[in-house]
């Protein structure tokens, strides 16, 4: 990178950093209504909750703190969005498996898939944006 990209890509960074730290609250609160909500026996909705929110919490906190892969590593890019990703695929399952019987079953069901959708297209979007030739 030459000194005169470096102004431009902290600009950058720069202007990603509220979304982020906005990321930082919602995961934070979704993961504090799931700890919360294991006092409340629905651990169908609170084990998927406190998963995802912790998880994103961790990808939202490395963003913020300015962590970023290997330029010259795709395998590593593939790594930091192919976690969280993972972690969501982990949390719908383990929502599925403590889904309640009966007619809530199906509600909680695709809670969850939201909640896992959520953590999915954070780990896709919230990576950073490309520089473009010539701008600054």
């Amino acid at each position: 990178m030459t000194r005169d990209s470096e102004p431009a890509a902290r600009r950058r960074l720069l202007g990603d950093a509220p979304l982020h730290v906005l990321a930082v609250v919602v995961f934070g609160l979704l993961a504090w209504s799931g700890l919360a909500g294991l006092d409340r026996e629905v651990a169908g909705l609170a084990v998927p909750s406190l998963i995802v929110g912790l998880a994103g919490v961790v990808r939202a906190v490395l963003a913020v703190a300015g962590f970023r892969p290997p330029a010259t590593r795709p395998a590593a890019r593939r790594a930091v969005r192919g976690i969280p990703v993972l972690i969501a695929v982990v949390a719908l399952a383990t929502g599925f498996a403590l889904a309640p019987d009966g007619m809530d079953r199906g509600f909680v069901i695709a809670v969850d898939a939201v909640l896992a959708g959520a953590l999915a297209a954070y780990a896709f979007l919230g990576e950073p944006r490309p520089a473009v030739a010539g701008t600054r």
